[in-house]
């Protein structure tokens, strides 16, 4: 499990520095658990997140879910290349989270294959109640690469 996490943070750190789009919305992104085809992520939202309304933008999400599914496929065989966007729906579930509001995003590749990948995605807002984590889903999707 070590390599994994290792290979996945490295993954991460690399798309980062080399893509202006995921270092200009997933900068200060942690990955809080990382397993075989899972990987949980928690981002701080800013102003730079949010719509007019003040909800969570829904090209970011499609940023966070094009991110976070590639670290998701990775996490299964350690590959560096994750493939194309071929098909990603996107449900907004709820325009809850805003700016200051601290996002969970659980990216869980359902079968990888040789040229193929299917991976599905739930943003959550996480509110602390009496001493407990609670979470609204705000997006849910599935994205599929080739």
């Amino acid at each position: 499990e070590a390599q994994r996490i290792a290979h996945v943070n490295q993954l991460s750190a690399w798309l980062l520095q080399n893509s202006t789009i995921y270092n200009i919305f997933l900068t200060g992104i942690t990955h809080t658990r990382i397993a075989r085809g899972s990987v949980t992520s928690r981002l701080t939202l800013t102003p730079a997140h949010v719509n007019s309304k003040g909800g969570l933008h829904g090209a970011v999400s499609a940023a966070f879910i094009d991110f976070t599914t590639g670290l998701a496929i990775a996490s299964v065989d350690l590959r560096d290349k994750t493939g194309a966007s071929v098909d990603m729906h996107i449900s907004y579930l709820s325009s809850a989270a805003g700016a200051g509001d601290e996002v969970e995003i659980v990216a869980t590749a359902e079968k990888v294959g040789g040229s193929m990948a299917f991976v599905t995605i739930l943003i959550s807002k996480v509110d602390v109640v009496d001493g407990e984590e609670r979470r609204t889903i705000v997006t849910k999707g599935h994205h599929t690469k080739f």
